[in-house]
């Protein structure tokens, strides 16, 4: 499914749109460049799901791992510093993503084992949602969703 937004706030009601969506376990990967509204999505998924408007949610870059409590809590990772796969398994990313919690992970592409020709993320990530963000001008993105795994479930049109 692909939808274009043209502005801040068209995103976040995308995201929380997106965010009534998910359910417990679910993971989403966020792929797109340095502004392309990673943060700005997560915050909209992070309304979605519950959590007051007024916490304020940011990118969890030099934490590595935000938690956010809604109707289902929320890890909110980014692997944007991580330089190699093996960082990241040292970091037990497992303990977060293999639970009832909603993942979120920002630069999905670390996850891509080094090793594996293939390109299949590691960790034993199948089941997951790609959102795919593209700069088109200043305001406007295009975000392309896809569900990817067995359980493939369709996501009603959000928008």
């Amino acid at each position: 499914m692909k939808i274009s937004t043209d502005s801040h706030e068209k995103t976040l009601i995308l995201g929380d749109q997106l965010g009534k969506c998910l359910k417990p376990g679910d993971i989403v990967l966020l792929f797109g460049d340095l502004g392309a509204g990673k943060t700005t999505l997560t915050q909209g998924i992070c309304q979605g799901l519950g959590l007051n408007k007024g916490e304020y949610i940011r990118s969890p870059t030099f934490t590595l791992v935000n938690l956010y409590q809604g109707r289902i809590p929320i890890n909110h990772i980014d692997l944007y510093r991580l330089d190699s796969f093996a960082e990241i398994e040292a970091l037990g990313l497992e303990e977060y993503l293999f639970s009832n919690n909603v993942s979120l992970i920002e630069w999905p592409e670390k996850l891509r084992q080094e090793s594996d020709p293939s390109g299949n993320l590691g960790l034993g990530i199948e089941e997951r949602i790609e959102v795919r963000i593209s700069i088109k001008e200043k305001n406007r993105r295009t975000f392309d969703i896809t569900v990817i795994g067995q359980n493939q479930r369709s996501l009603p049109h959000i928008l």
